[in-house]
């Protein structure tokens, strides 16, 4: 399925957003004007990945450290050692659209 989520300017360059889409948390990252969509929750204990720092396309859990890769959701440093499911992004008209 194809969910809108939100505007492209709602979500500024080096930030992050969590969204709903049915009953999936989805949070969207901007990297240089590049969009990827992964799951909201950390793989290690749930934590929620919005209050977590993004890096360039690293993203920190704020609970416990794991590192992200946001391209591709891959484990860079655990304690996690399952990576984070990627959901593809699109751009059309102003708007993001994400894949599930």
């Amino acid at each position: 399925m194809h969910y809108k989520t939100g505007k492209v300017d709602d979500i500024p360059s080096g930030q992050m957003r969590k969204y709903f889409t049915d009953d999936t948390e989805i949070l969207i990252v901007n990297v240089d004007n590049r969009f990827f969509g992964l799951a909201a929750r950390c793989t290690h204990a749930g934590a929620p990945l919005v209050e977590g720092d993004l890096q360039g396309e690293v993203l920190i859990c704020p609970w416990h450290g794991s590192r992200f890769r946001v391209t591709d959701g891959s484990v860079l440093k655990g304690p996690t050692e399952e990576a984070l499911r990627a959901y593809p992004v699109t751009m059309e008209n102003g708007y993001l659209f994400v894949q599930l």
